[in-house]
């Protein structure tokens, strides 16, 4: 072969050559900038759902506030609900302005926003100068009909979101703006003279101290481990984990069976504070009237004594039921302990922190009746119970009348002070697909 053969050959292999390494970084800065392309979709469709659910959460908590303005008799209350609203229709335009659609579709939307905002916030300042409201009270129930509409409709949107559907494939097109609210008559303006789901005060902040607990003596770890022994039949393998501090306590991990258990015991008083398991729901094999009686056999068992039901929750086979003391016919919710049980009668968790923050010696007794009580809530409810209930108020403990009762098909808990008749609080019952169901 001639050296000009030769030469030949090599300048058409270096050519091959470039050529397959020029396709080849083509095609790595394709899929470079496919996968950078996904990567940003991705992302920019988080930001999205995220306004949604803001946008959700903000139109959600509107509507309970209104509902439970329908009811209030006291206008310091119904300014505090206001108020909240207004901060509430905020971070719903906040969360509306900033997903990708046209403001001709939902300018609706936001002028009503608005408008509850605006209303929201003059409400509460003619509270705190005196004047009077009547004409605010007058309008609550339309404004909450018109929210709840609202409210049904996002909610509808935030099923599609849950079922796999992405807001970024469907901008500009109806269905991602079909839950604009319908312009009606209502019109608030500034010109105008909390949610149950786990039972009323389960979430309620507690004090820091432990009262009775502190001035228990203190425990050792192994004493500790007794105690979990003691309690839960066939325990093995119970290893510290870590040590808590509100309060001072032991964590301990180990097993029954196969199940993993997770439990906290107080270093003063060894109590139990609270237990997780992983374990699952099998066969369901009781009813409410069974995991009732479980439950509170289980509080009774790791030394919490005789307690009273008052709430009951089931989802997906598992029944949370929450416990409280009664002392001379007053339902203590500031001592509550929760029992989680399967249907199946297996025990899955307990919390008991609540009652160790708060339990002591009381003596309760109310200085008006029932029936006065019941004359100072609104005339609007339909009244089915009333009872003496000792709850959790801005770090204190407020004896009260709890009034069970509806109002179009609304459940709610209203809390009149058991000296003065004064509203303390109004609790609205949410039940959705199983969220929550009260025990009488």
């Amino acid at each position: 072969m001639t050296e000009r053969k030769r030469g030949a050959i090599a300048a058409i292999l270096a050519a091959s050559l470039g050529f397959i390494v020029l396709i080849g970084c083509l095609l790595y800065g394709l899929f470079t900038i496919k996968a950078d392309h996904t990567e940003n979709l991705m992302k920019l469709e988080s930001s999205y759902q995220n306004s949604f659910y803001e946008l959700s959460e903000g139109v959600s908590s509107i509507e309970s506030n209104l509902s439970k303005m329908m009811v209030s008799v006291s206008d310091t209350e119904s300014a505090l609900l206001a108020a909240e609203n207004y901060r509430n229709a905020q971070a719903a335009i906040r969360g509306l302005s900033n997903l990708p659609m046209d403001r001709e579709t939902t300018k609706s939307t936001a002028k009503f926003l608005n408008q509850v905002g605006d209303w929201s916030n003059s409400m509460s300042k003619a509270v705190a100068s005196g004047a009077d409201i009547s004409s605010y009270r007058e309008q609550v129930e339309d404004i909450y009909v018109y929210t709840a509409q609202l409210n049904s409709r996002i909610t509808d949107m935030i099923s599609l979101i849950k079922d796999d559907y992405l807001i970024i494939d469907n901008v500009g097109k109806e269905k991602l703006s079909n839950f604009d609210y319908n312009e009606r008559s209502v019109d608030p303006s500034a010109e105008y003279p909390e949610l149950i789901y786990d039972g009323p005060y389960s979430d309620a902040a507690k004090k820091d101290s432990f009262g009775e607990l502190s001035a228990l003596p203190e425990v050792s770890e192994v004493d500790a481990i007794k105690v979990l022994l003691d309690a839960f039949e066939g325990i093995q393998g119970i290893t510290r984990c870590g040590t808590g501090t509100s309060p001072k306590c032991y964590m301990f991990t180990g097993k029954i069976g196969e199940t993993n258990i997770f439990a906290a015991v107080s270093v003063n008083g060894g109590k139990i504070l609270s237990v997780n398991t992983d374990r699952t729901v099998t066969v369901a094999r009781y009813n409410e009237d069974g995991v009732i009686r479980l439950a509170k056999k289980m509080a009774a068992d790791l030394g919490y004594g005789d307690l009273t039901e008052v709430w009951y929750n089931e989802v997906d086979g598992i029944a949370t039921v929450n416990l409280v003391p009664e002392v001379d016919g007053v339902i203590c919710y500031t001592d509550l302990v929760k029992v989680k049980l399967g249907l199946d009668g297996k025990f899955i968790g307990f919390e008991a922190t609540g009652y160790c923050k708060c339990h002591k010696d009381r003596s309760l007794a109310p200085t008006m009746s029932a029936s006065a009580a019941a004359q100072c809530v609104s005339d609007r409810l339909k009244i089915s119970n009333i009872r003496l209930a000792l709850v959790p108020k801005d770090s204190k403990e407020v004896l009260c009348y709890e009034v069970a009762a509806t109002f179009k098909g609304l459940r709610y808990f209203v809390y009149v002070d058991a000296h003065n008749g004064n509203e303390v609080e109004i609790m609205r019952v949410t039940e959705q697909g199983g969220q929550g169901k009260m025990v009488s």
